[in-house]
């Protein structure tokens, strides 16, 4: 029996991380936070302080902190809400890896990183993307 050869090589994170990176202050109210989210049309954002990634801050974020903690999204402060630590993965590792990661780590969001720098986030729905299409698939 012949060996098959294998048609597709392993994909990388890299391969399906959103970039460039979108990032919120942590001192910035929770309304402008969620505004700014929406008018770029994603899902989560990176919070720095002083130019480093300290958490991160989703759309379940904003949906259940806030009305949850009772806050008020016009005086609270992003840090208010946001998870910390940042979980993040190298963008050459493999995307059944980033998926066992994340599963293992009970997160939907993971910031994703090369040479120690920040440079996008892959989320649940990347990974939806990715086993949905079966061509995708080198299992």
């Amino acid at each position: 029996m012949k060996k098959r050869k294998q048609e597709n090589p392993i994909e990388e994170v890299g391969d399906y991380m959103n970039a460039p990176v979108v990032t919120v202050d942590a001192t910035q109210n929770i309304q402008a936070a969620a505004k700014f989210m929406h008018d770029q049309h994603v899902g989560s954002l990176i919070v720095q302080q002083a130019g480093k990634p300290i958490g991160i801050v989703t759309e379940t974020d904003f949906a259940r902190k806030v009305i949850a903690k009772g806050l008020k999204p016009d005086t609270a402060k992003v840090e208010d809400i946001m998870t910390s630590p940042v979980h993040s993965i190298d963008c050459h590792e493999a995307v059944l890896d980033a998926n066992k990661f994340m599963a293992k780590n009970k997160i939907r969001h993971v910031v994703v990183t090369d040479k120690g720098e920040v440079v996008g986030v892959l989320s649940v729905r990347d990974l939806v993307h990715y086993f949905s299409n079966p061509r995708m698939r080198t299992f």
